[in-house]
């Protein structure tokens, strides 16, 4: 069987909730910056741009979701039919850039602030490289400890010296 046509029967055939995770978009640069992350799950009452095709430009707050075509609809986006009846408007989600988040979910807080796999393989590389370069400074702190010591006691036995020959006089 062709790829395409066992990629298509895997898109079309997928569980609800597959299909659901599936519906996502890129998050700002704030928000990027923020949770570490390049992109989220787009649920309703979220802030999105739409960021390509006929409606570019266009802010707003998520009202629908369609996991049909995966696609959602913008409030205050509609369309007018030839009857006078105004429908929603659906965009694809790739077409949209997540602008603030609908934080009311406690859950979705706490799957957003956990920090990536990739994130902390690089923090525990920098750890890493920081006790490396503490343990280098505390080698060279010792030599300088030992070296003080030395001239400490050389010149206690100094002083001890010079005491003594006062005594003496």
């Amino acid at each position: 069987m062709k790829p395409t046509k066992m990629r298509n029967k895997r898109i079309y055939r997928a569980l609800h909730q597959v299909v659901n995770k599936q519906i996502s978009a890129p998050l700002s640069k704030d928000l990027r910056k923020k949770y570490s992350r390049r992109s989220a799950r787009i649920m309703v009452d979220d802030t999105v741009k739409v960021i390509r095709g006929e409606y570019k430009g266009i802010t707003g707050k998520v009202s629908k979701i369609s996991t049909n075509n995966s696609s959602i609809a913008i409030e205050g986006n509609k369309k007018e039919k030839l009857k006078g009846d105004k429908i929603d408007v659906y965009i694809h989600s790739s077409n949209v850039v997540i602008t603030s988040l609908n934080t009311n979910d406690k859950w979705r807080i706490k799957i957003l602030e956990k920090k990536p796999k990739s994130k902390i393989k690089s923090m525990k590389a920098d750890v890493k490289k920081k006790d490396d370069t503490k343990s280098t400074t505390k080698k060279k702190d010792d030599t300088k400890s030992t070296t003080k010591k030395k001239d400490d006691t050389k010149s206690t036995t100094k002083k001890k010296d010079d005491t003594k020959k006062s005594e003496k006089k």
